[in-house]
């Protein structure tokens, strides 16, 4: 099942720099602040991300990136 909208994605783990999400499959995807990106992780519990550079450094953009992520790789 796609998300169908940005507000069907909440957070699994919210710190100052970090916010996490966890798709419906599983995979987890990263927003580092200090970054100014949105890391993939690469496989089940590995902890290494593919990252994708944010065009603005905001939460805002990171779920919408994250939300794309999971409809274009899952669904």
């Amino acid at each position: 099942m796609a998300l169908r909208k940005i507000s069907d994605l909440k957070p699994a783990f919210s710190g100052d720099n970090v916010t996490e999400w966890q798709s419906p499959a599983g995979t987890r995807y990263r927003y580092e602040r200090d970054r100014c990106a949105v890391g993939q992780e690469m496989g089940p519990g590995t902890e290494t991300y593919d990252w994708h550079v944010l065009a603005q450094n905001d939460l805002t953009h990171a779920k919408r990136k994250v939300f794309e992520l999971i409809n274009l790789d899952e669904f």
